[in-house]
């Protein structure tokens, strides 16, 4: 009994205190909510960017290739059996993005 009496306090002093949050602080975490969405928009692109021609190389059965992204474009690394196939992931990754968006291909082709 005693103990839900300390909780039913806690609780109703918890919320008086949210309850008198005043629009200064509420206006202030709107505005470090945005703050934050803005910083993190530049990350968002650059995974949405990798993301898409990782996808494609995949769905193409293109292995041993890995993509890295910037806001820019994306660069490709690995190692592939045949020029061919390089060509191809370079070509795959130019059609999956914007025109304006750079593909960096440095992929490796495996001597015979």
């Amino acid at each position: 009994m005693r103990q839900n009496i300390y909780i039913s306090l806690t609780i109703a002093a918890f919320s008086l205190t949210l309850s008198g949050c005043s629009q200064e602080t509420l206006n202030s975490a709107r505005q470090d909510t945005q703050r934050n969405i803005e910083t993190a928009k530049p990350t968002l692109a650059k995974l949405t960017l990798g993301g898409r021609v990782t996808a494609a190389l995949a769905a193409a059965n293109i292995r041993g290739v890995r993509v890295d992204a910037d806001t820019n474009g994306v660069s490709l690394h690995g190692t592939v059996r045949s020029a061919a196939e390089k060509a191809r992931a370079g070509r795959i990754a130019r059609e999956t993005l914007s025109p304006e968006k750079h593909v960096r291909n440095q992929i490796e082709v495996l001597s015979p």
